[in-house]
């Protein structure tokens, strides 16, 4: 079971799982006028819408509007994202619905955004405002993004440990957790042209059992718009080309 979960925790990544954050450069989408964007995911069989991005210059405000299950049940609804000059996020507000509570109650959580010059720290608020984890995120002279950690905020638990660099044309992650479910992953991806994934590829280790987790690999092919936005995202299987990602840019 553990080796299950895991398996599908790496292939959801292979098919371009999404979180919280956007999956997109929200920089390079304002700067080319964007103004809105729907994305749909390969579902069943078919493509259905996932999320909506609504652009609002006047409030430095991006709006997602989506409908996640979420782990425990509950429904991602919507997050809104403030963003500073340089456009980055610097606050998200996470709107959602508990799995056992009335569909029209709805619970927020805050999540902010701290810039250095050499880390950013994230910062997750529990109902009452009070930080009680951060991630750390640090780069290189060449704001190359060289490793993250997790850590509770009260205790200083160390909950995962992320190592980023590049070899042989690849970049490579090598995860570990220390809380939980106890595993180590190696995660190597290729990118095209500009910079979309064209191969991943997922191994790793769970620690408590010293049992291995197969190996996962997909090949991918993405198409861009005119303003250079991701359009399209096909997974190839064999000599086959199946669409699993289509996105909607609307621009100014």
């Amino acid at each position: 079971m553990k080796i299950i979960f895991i398996i599908l925790f790496l292939f959801s990544n292979l098919f371009y799982c999404q979180n919280y954050t956007p999956d997109f450069d929200i920089s390079k989408f304002i700067q080319s006028g964007g103004i809105s964007k729907e994305i749909y995911h390969k579902k069943n069989g078919k493509l259905e819408l996932s999320d909506q991005f609504y652009y609002n210059k006047d409030s430095a405000l991006i709006n997602r509007i989506t409908n996640q299950t979420l782990p425990d049940g509950g429904l991602l609804k919507k997050i809104k994202y403030f963003l500073d000059s340089q456009n980055r996020v610097i606050k998200e507000e996470i709107q959602t619905v508990n799995a056992d509570s009335n569909p029209g109650t709805y619970s927020t959580q805050i999540v902010t955004y701290s810039y250095f010059n050499s880390h950013q720290i994230i910062s997750f608020h529990d109902k009452k405002n009070k930080v009680y984890l951060k991630k750390y995120y640090f780069y290189n002279d060449k704001r190359e993004l060289i490793e993250s950690f997790t850590i509770s905020n009260d205790d200083l638990t160390l909950h995962e440990r992320n190592i980023y660099y590049k070899k042989d044309g690849y970049q490579i992650n090598e995860k570990e957790t220390y809380t939980g479910l106890k595993y180590k992953t190696i995660v190597k991806t290729k990118f095209d042209k500009n910079r979309f994934p064209i191969y991943i590829e997922s191994k790793g280790r769970l620690i408590q059992d010293n049992e291995e987790i197969p190996k996962q690999i997909a090949y991918y092919e993405n198409e861009i718009d005119g303003k250079g936005n991701l359009s399209k995202v096909f997974i190839i299987e064999g000599k086959k080309k199946i669409l699993i990602k289509e996105v909607i840019n609307r621009y100014k």
